[in-house]
């Protein structure tokens, strides 16, 4: 849509502009082919009249407008000035109606300058390089006969078609938003972008279509459509200002969001097919671009921060034309009653226009030199990646030739304007130069903390199993689900009848073996060398009589007073006892020398493997303790119903998860490392607790350069963070945004050092 000419506003009280002028003559006659409409406004009836020589419209706020209307070569000056106050009950001064005729003349609005102004029919080419525009023809006559086979559009019937079919297009794009954003991903390939290319122009031919009919629907007229190229960007419009003559404002309103309301039906009917229709087939594809297409095209549309429909329609809304270029002018002039330089005129401005107007001015200036910057960062780094330093010339160029209006204006003087204060006699180019001085030498003394941001992720956070070390029976759970546990703590005790069992019964041994090895190390005692010296002597006793009675025997022998047999027993007899003795003997001779190293030994050895496996069994009665190895929150469901369950060694009892202190990574710009160093401090504020502030210390910077993904050659570093997580806040996986304090240092320096960079490493590549 294009509206040519804007609307010109004559002031009401324009004694300001024009002290010097001559008086013009008394009588003055409107010219009659002038298309006048008179509509409602916040501040009374306004009357908006159309030149159809030149195209242009001129907005007459209610006083202006009811002299306009009696302009009829007939009614003097005085007569006018006596109407004016008998209908609004107020003087108006004679000298400033005279000033008003006299701006109405100079506009071509007076009869006898209608010659000049027929003769300045606005030329089929117009504009520049950048903004050019090109006048096609005249379609009002085709719009006539289009308009009655578009009349059912503007029923009440499709428009609640219309906006239910755009709702529910709405929820099946946000049910199957993750598929549509896989497929539209699909189409950044160079085929897609030129059918995208054809299908943005084809939608804006039909968008100003929309336009059209609607000003025709209304009563308006077309006469003008064409060609545009924005930035070397083709395009088209319709000329649709005659909405400017339409007495409703409601109409007006819908002429302008007639092209938005056709591409967001548009965009509903190609979700529709886009959904019914196979993936891998055409129609789905051709829906797939156009919904991508129009949905992104009529975000950008209507944005009223910049010059598009949804700006038209906002300034249609708020009933103040040239809504952009007068708040522009307007904080233009705040900022220059600063610094005390020359205003640019603007009448008399009642206060909700004050409002409108500073809003207004900064949040689209903002907006709109946010999006250039980006646009011509972007573009500077094609430019200058590819060429180099012939790279930056061409796009200084470029910039120069983009911004020439801007800048002669800039430069240009308007010595008519009055002074904001006259009575400051310091120019304002010295009062600018000293408040730079002043900024640079407070930035020079003054110091701050260089903070370095960047994204950051918590990372996962470090898990511990609790696991059986034996086999057993749970017998009790200490802790639950939820439960903060520092380590060491106990989780759960298994059943200890079996191995107290074996430990009482490995005790009893032990015992035993060691009465037995005292007894070995302590020896004889007196009564037994005393019993074995008895037995000696009763030994050598009885040896000593059987010996006797051997010889006797034997000589009873020799007189065969007794037989060889009983000679034979009483010599055995002998031997036995001499044995006896020997044996008593050697049994002292035993008691006397003590108990053997080897059997000592062995008793100890013996010993030694009782108390190793009563050892063990005590380990394995500690292990039946349950414990967490680490300080941390249970995160086992339902742990006490546990309880009675039989576990094997290894089998998973609990998960302990460390919350108390997190770590996380920090992905700093490769151009903001070197100022990075280890224990510096860091803040971060995660997204899901932006009231919170988290510190930590730098423990770890990565020795590699990572590559982000969907970035373009952006190069990062990560640094690593250890945190305090006592609250319990910080999850895995968190993100949000860090700052790295990096010491202190001169403003100028944190200004500067950027532009530094910069030039030593970006501008010195170039030649």
């Amino acid at each position: 849509m294009y509206i040519s000419g804007c609307l010109h506003r004559i002031d009401e009280n324009s004694r300001l502009l024009l002290k010097d002028i001559q008086l013009v003559e008394n009588y003055a006659r409107v010219r009659n082919d002038l298309i006048l409409s008179r509509q409602e406004s916040p501040e009374g009836y306004i009357l908006v009249a159309k030149d159809p020589a030149s195209g242009r419209f001129f907005r007459f706020r209610e006083i202006e407008g009811f002299v306009l209307e009696r302009l009829d070569g007939a009614t003097g000056v005085e007569s006018l000035c006596k109407l004016v106050e008998e209908k609004y009950d107020s003087v108006l001064p004679q000298e400033h109606l005279e000033q008003f005729i006299e701006k109405l003349r100079r506009e071509g609005l007076i009869e006898d300058l209608r010659q000049i102004h027929s003769s300045q029919q606005a030329s089929r080419v117009q504009g520049s390089a950048f903004y050019l525009r090109i006048r096609l023809f005249d379609p009002d006559k085709l719009f006539d006969r289009l308009t009655p086979w578009f009349r059912p559009f503007f029923t009440r019937t499709f428009m609640m078609l219309s906006l239910c079919s755009i709702f529910a297009a709405g929820l099946i794009s946000l049910t199957n938003s993750e598929a549509l954003g896989t497929e539209i991903a699909s189409l950044f390939r160079f085929q897609s972008i030129i059918l995208a290319w054809i299908t943005v122009l084809v939608i804006i031919a039909f968008h100003e279509f929309a336009h059209g009919i609607t000003c025709k629907q209304y009563g308006g007229k077309v006469q003008e459509i064409g060609f545009l190229l924005i930035y070397f960007q083709p395009a088209f419009y319709c000329n649709v200002s005659d909405a400017w003559l339409l007495p409703k404002k409601s109409e007006r309103l819908w002429i302008t969001f007639a092209g938005a309301y056709f591409e967001l039906f548009l965009c509903a009917i190609s979700v529709f097919v886009w959904r019914i229709t196979d993936t891998h087939t055409v129609v789905n594809y051709c829906a797939l671009v156009v919904m991508a297409t129009s949905g992104i095209k009529t975000f950008f549309n209507l944005n009223p921060l910049i010059k598009l429909d949804g700006y038209y329609l906002l300034s249609d809304y708020l009933e103040i034309p040239n809504l952009r270029s007068n708040s522009f002018r307007y904080l233009g002039n705040r900022i220059r009653a600063l610094i005390g330089a020359r205003l640019n005129p603007l009448g008399n401005l009642s206060s909700r226009e004050k409002r409108i107007y500073l809003a207004y001015s900064i949040l689209s200036g903002a907006y709109s030199y946010w999006l250039f910057a980006l646009v011509l960062t972007y573009v500077a780094g094609l430019l200058t990646q590819k060429f180099q330093g012939w790279g930056f010339v061409l796009f200084l160029s470029l910039l120069i030739a983009i911004f020439r209006h801007p800048l002669s204006r800039l430069m240009h003087v308007n010595a008519s304007a009055p002074a904001a204060n006259p009575s400051r006699r310091i120019p304002a180019s010295l009062k600018i130069a000293g408040i730079f001085i002043i900024f640079v030498a407070f930035s020079y003394f003054f110091t701050t903390n260089l903070k370095i941001g960047g994204e950051f992720v918590i990372l996962p956070i470090h898990n511990a199993d609790v696991r059986a070390e034996v086999a057993g029976i749970i017998e009790n759970i200490y802790q639950d689900e939820g439960d903060v546990v520092e380590q060491g703590a106990v989780i759960a005790q298994l059943s200890t009848r079996e191995y107290q069992a074996d430990l009482e019964k490995i005790k009893a041994q032990i015992d035993e073996k060691s009465a037995k090895l005292k007894l070995l190390k302590a020896g004889a005692r007196q009564e037994e060398l005393s019993l074995a010296r008895t037995q000696i002597a009763k030994a050598e006793e009885r040896l000593k009589y059987a010996q006797k009675d051997l010889e006797m025997d034997r000589a009873l022998l020799k007189n065969n007073v007794i037989s060889v047999r009983q000679f034979d027993q009483s010599e055995g007899n002998v031997a036995i006892l001499e044995k006896e003795l020997e044996e008593s003997k050697s049994h002292l001779d035993i008691l006397l020398a003590g108990n053997r190293k080897e059997e000592i030994d062995a008793t100890q050895a013996e010993m030694n493997s009782l108390e190793a496996q009563k050892k063990f069994l005590e380990q394995q009665l500690q292990s039946l303790r349950i414990t967490s190895p680490i300080a941390g929150v249970i995160s086992t469901h339902k742990l006490r119903e546990k309880i009675g369950q039989n576990v094997n060694k290894g089998d998973l009892i609990a998960e302990v998860h460390a919350v108390n202190t997190m770590e996380a990574e920090i992905a700093i710009p490769e151009k903001e490392i070197a100022d990075v160093t280890v224990d510096q401090r860091v803040v971060l504020k995660a997204r899901s607790y932006p009231q919170e502030d988290f510190e930590g210390k730098v423990i770890a910077i990565a020795p590699t350069v990572t590559k982000r993904e969907n970035t373009f050659d952006e190069r990062t570093i990560l640094v690593i963070t250890r945190l305090d997580n006592a609250s319990l806040l910080l999850k895995p996986d968190m993100s949000g945004n860090a700052k790295i304090y990096c010491g202190e240092r001169r403003l100028i320096e944190i200004i500067a050092r950027r532009i530094v960079r910069f030039v030593r490493v970006e501008f010195w590549s170039w030649w």
